[in-house]
């Protein structure tokens, strides 16, 4: 029989009350085990030297050392590490900076533990996740600015699916097209945009101001 190996995690939040509440609700889940857990993101990094950690969890607004300045720090000592923002700020500036940090998803600490578990499974998996509402402020300012031009709008319309996990046979059938043609249009962006990933389009997309 095969055992399931569980995704270690490490929380970060100067208010023990979230991670207590954190820690509460993915008690039940057995795939997953908080291996530590810090009020203190500056000793966060000698914390992470003595433990295997797959996916840190990180507050934004902390005194003494922001969820960005955290970011980048762990993201340039374990480049592994994947990091999951939570935040109350869905501003589109934050979240900017926390994905040019390196944050492999974001979600706002609103969210239901369905999104949550769904955002951990998704990086512990090597993906990214961002919440629909984070999902919404990226994406609500695309436009066809002069830097975009090289993208038609069919283009953006696929990117928008994509950054909302639409599969392949999902736009087809949306957008009345074939999976094949889809895929095209999957691989011009990609190409277009010299980008592998979502985070990675995301990331080309306002830099780029096309949202």
């Amino acid at each position: 029989m095969e055992i399931a190996l569980k995704t270690n995690l490490f929380i970060v939040d100067d208010h023990q009350l979230v991670v207590d509440g954190l820690r509460s609700l993915l008690y039940n889940e057995a795939q997953y085990e908080i291996v530590g857990f810090s009020n203190q993101p500056k000793e966060v990094i000698d914390m992470l030297d003595q433990l295997k950690v797959d996916v840190l969890l990180t507050d934004i607004n902390m005194p003494d050392m922001t969820g960005v300045e955290l970011t980048r720090a762990v993201k340039k000592r374990f480049p592994k590490i994947k990091i999951l923002a939570l935040s109350m700020f869905g501003e589109i500036q934050v979240i900017k900076e926390m994905i040019d940090a390196g944050v492999s998803g974001y979600i706002l600490k609103n969210t239901g533990k369905e999104e949550l578990v769904e955002a951990l499974g998704k990086l512990a998996n090597g993906q990214s996740f961002f919440g629909e509402e984070v999902t919404r402020e990226l994406m609500k300012n695309f436009s066809s600015s002069e830097e975009s031009f090289h993208l038609t709008n069919r283009e953006i319309e696929i990117i928008r699916l994509i950054e909302s996990e639409y599969s392949n046979r999902q736009m087809a059938d949306l957008l009345f097209i074939s999976e094949r043609t889809v895929e095209t249009h999957r691989k011009n962006i990609f190409r277009k945009t010299g980008t592998q990933s979502i985070v990675g389009l995301v990331k080309y997309a306002y830099e780029h101001k096309i949202i």
